[in-house]
């Protein structure tokens, strides 16, 4: 899979169970989750704030994708 990153946008890092992780941005991350047949509990979604990763609960996750008039499409 290819991603296109937007450095002027948060990045996000999805990490699954079996060691795969992409790199995104918020517009992206659908199509991310969607590719690499993420299932709710087996993956986690980090963002990077002061250049430390961060994990993503899903209240944050949705207050993300609000502020960015997005839908999330995935189950976190």
């Amino acid at each position: 899979m290819i991603t296109t990153i937007n450095n002027d946008l948060r990045v996000y890092q999805v990490i699954t169970n079996n060691g795969k992780q992409v790199f995104c941005n918020i517009d992206e991350l659908n199509n991310v989750c969607s590719n690499l047949s993420t299932r709710k509990g087996e993956f986690k979604v980090l963002h990077f704030w002061n250049n430390k990763p961060k994990r993503l609960t899903k209240k944050e996750l949705d207050l993300m994708f609000e502020g960015s008039q997005l839908k999330r499409e995935f189950n976190y």
